[in-house]
């Protein structure tokens, strides 16, 4: 076989364990000299993604591949973190056009700031990272914590949630890490969070929906309900134990069929029947309309009659 030719066949194989992108540093491993790389970068075989950092064969990346570039070019002990990390664990969606990455290195060149958010934790430990699917990543424990500080309380509960019901979520592992980080920023939320949750259990599954909900009610000082729970035989979004209360919440695209639609109904009637009052909330009304629902769920509590659940 032709020397170029293997050593082509021994980039792609490379590129193909990471996703598509490989350093420079890489191609001098395989035996490349700086005249065999210019020569490739010139002939389009090889496409400049960050400094040191190319594409094999054509510029179009998956999100993984993206996101292992970004790691690269941040150098040796780098790894996806953040909203990015937990985007890469399917604990959430990733948002924002920077990709986050982190590093122990406390100096080094930094990447572009228009594509790379780089976060520099002289404190991390070799505990909090591993690799998912051939990128170094922060553990799920880790990733909590990055995303402590961005969150809201409810929706890091849903998180820690999610986290439990994809068997990601382990408390010693966090608490590990809270401890290695007192200081860090959102870790009194994450530990308001776990302490709120302990002895609850957190495999109860809800809608962000119902979790904006659950905000709402901790923003305006209202009594927090029993989510997720049997009402007179029937699966309820909320209730107040104590009270005849019920509430539901209906996001804009729930109901897909008839049918649903019908049951639903069936339910508030048979809830009426067992001497509830049942009170349905829509997407509009929880997320953009706040304070007029806060305040109309302070009236429906203060009307409503007791109830011994």
């Amino acid at each position: 076989m032709e020397p170029s030719r293997d050593l082509d066949r021994r980039i792609a194989a490379l590129a193909g364990r990471q996703h598509g992108p490989v350093t420079r540093q890489q191609l001098y491993e395989l035996g490349l000299t700086p005249q065999q790389i210019a020569y490739r970068i010139d002939a389009g075989r090889l496409i400049r993604l960050y400094r040191a950092v190319y594409a094999v064969g054509h510029p179009c990346l998956s999100r993984e591949g993206r996101w292992m570039a970004a790691v690269l070019t941040c150098g040796p002990g780098a790894m996806l973190s953040h909203g990015d990390a937990a985007a890469l664990w399917d604990l959430r969606p990733a948002h924002g056009a920077a990709i986050h990455v982190t590093t122990s290195a406390r100096a080094g060149r930094v990447p572009d700031r228009r594509r790379v958010r780089l976060h520099r934790v002289g404190t991390l430990t070799g505990e909090e990272s591993m690799e998912l699917d051939g990128i170094p990543v922060t553990t799920p424990a880790r990733t909590l914590l990055d995303l402590a500080p961005s969150l809201r309380p409810r929706t890091l509960e849903e998180v820690i949630e999610r986290m439990d019901r994809l068997a990601l979520f382990d408390l010693v592992a966090v608490r590990r890490v809270l401890d290695a980080h007192p200081r860090q920023s959102g870790a009194p939320k994450l530990r308001g969070v776990l302490d709120r949750l302990a002895g609850t259990g957190v495999q109860d599954t809800r809608s962000p929906l119902e979790v904006a909900l659950l905000q709402l009610c901790d923003d305006h000082r209202l009594p927090t309900p029993a989510a997720n729970i049997l009402v007179a035989g029937h699966l309820v979004d909320f209730h107040w134990p104590g009270t005849d209360l019920v509430v539901e919440t209906d996001g804009f695209a729930f109901h897909r069929t008839r049918s649903a639609f019908d049951a639903d109904r069936e339910r508030d009637q048979a809830l009426v029947l067992a001497g509830y009052r049942v009170v349905r909330f829509t997407y509009e009304q929880v997320t953009r309309r706040r304070r007029e629902t806060a305040n109309r769920l302070r009236r429906l509590l203060a009307g409503s009659g007791s109830r011994n659940n």
